[in-house]
């Protein structure tokens, strides 16, 4: 299932102006005043029922990561970039490690172009406080990348990026030890919530020479499936 921008508002019948401040609004931040938002009963019963399934935190960090991309980045809105991300943010991308969350603003200042939109995510897995999602951008580059994410009081605290897609057919690398990170799609309601398709999962594992390796698996369709990125 494609988790996209324009599914979003279209299902919403609002302009996009108008869907980011309603979607800024599902940021588990405070207000600049302290202030929390104003309750919604519809989110609120939203929210109750992820609950009771116990997929709250899923739900809203892989929420909060559509904002990420969807409003931050393609919206160019510093701001929201900042407060979806802690100050002290470990973030490893292209094989550059960062710290912090100016010099991770500085190192994404390259790929800041207006033609570099992100239009969909999928596949999308969540589990406690890890997301992995696969964006896609805009034609006519349709790059695919991964970020593997560890929130922390709803924002950011590590992020693993990779754009290096194996091509079909390419073996993966060979990994050494125990993942550092191995989370599934525990819940079905995850998908109709932020369109986490039941039976994904993902991995973030090293090899021998500390490089990354991130796998997204698909089991219980008609087949398999298996996306890999490397460093």
């Amino acid at each position: 299932m494609n988790f996209s921008i324009k599914r979003i508002i279209a299902n919403n019948r609002v302009s996009s102006g108008v869907m980011a401040c309603a979607l800024a609004l599902l940021v588990t931040a405070c207000s600049p005043s302290g202030d929390a938002p104003a309750a919604n009963p519809a989110t609120d019963a939203r929210g109750a029922a992820a609950g009771s399934a116990g997929a709250d935190a899923a739900v809203t960090h892989a929420t909060n990561f559509h904002l990420l991309d969807f409003v931050a980045w393609n919206n160019h809105d510093l701001d929201m970039l900042r407060r979806l991300h802690t100050a002290d943010v470990k973030v490893e991308m292209g094989g550059a490690r960062t710290e912090g969350i100016d010099a991770h603003v500085q190192a994404l200042q390259p790929m800041w172009k207006p033609d570099f939109q992100v239009m969909n995510h999928a596949p999308i897995v969540a589990e406690g406080e890890w997301t992995c999602v696969v964006g896609t951008s805009a034609p006519p580059s349709n790059m695919k990348m991964v970020t593997v994410a560890k929130w922390r009081d709803g924002a950011i605290a590590e992020e693993y990026i990779s754009m290096n897609l194996l091509k079909p057919g390419m073996a993966k690398p060979a990994v050494s030890g125990s993942p550092m990170v191995s989370i599934s799609n525990r819940n079905a309601e995850l998908k109709a919530l932020v369109g986490a398709e039941a039976g994904w999962s993902c991995r973030l594992e090293r090899t021998s020479e500390g490089k990354m390796v991130i796998s997204l698996t698909k089991t219980g369709g008609a087949a398999a499936e298996e996306i890999v990125f490397t460093q």
